[in-house]
């Protein structure tokens, strides 16, 4: 498993630094609260699974983002999942099955379609990790929720169809 250090996490924006800052985009969005989950793969049988530490925007955040903010933080999620998939030595998909697993902090009722997984694919697109993610290649199943209070994080099962 590979491990950053906190001055690294805080650099990557996974962590806040502890300073108030004032939200631009979207008012009530809650500071980012950390996680013992951190960013690793897990080889199954079959399954690749990634896990991306934190809770991740969901649709109605980042549909108010700017479109540069939007690009920013596409483009941090891809350069840490493409990181990661260097590290952990994870093969490029082609025909790609995926199923996306959000785990959060709280148990409350969420809607599935706030959380469609487009921002997660883009990224895993940019980093190599998936080769394409239209319909005619990318087999997407449904988006399933758990609840894990100490470590809320984002876990994506990769694997060939």
């Amino acid at each position: 498993m590979t491990r950053i250090s906190t001055a690294r996490a805080r650099q990557l924006g996974l962590m806040s630094d502890g300073k108030k800052e004032r939200k631009k985009c979207h008012k009530n969005m809650p500071e980012p609260m950390p996680t013992n989950a951190r960013w690793n793969v897990e080889k199954l049988d079959t399954w690749t699974v990634i896990t991306i530490p934190g809770e991740l925007p969901s649709l109605n955040v980042w549909k108010q983002w700017h479109w540069a903010k939007y690009q920013e933080k596409l483009q941090e999620l891809s350069n840490n999942l493409k990181l990661t998939a260097l590290a952990f030595k994870v093969r490029k998909f082609h025909r790609p099955r995926v199923q996306v697993v959000y785990y959060f902090r709280t148990k409350r009722r969420r809607d599935p379609d706030n959380y469609a997984p487009k921002f997660i694919l883009d990224a895993l697109r940019y980093a190599g990790v998936i080769a394409e993610d239209n319909s005619e290649i990318l087999e997407l199943l449904p988006v399933e929720f758990e609840v894990d209070s100490v470590s809320p994080r984002v876990e994506v099962w990769v694997k060939e169809r």
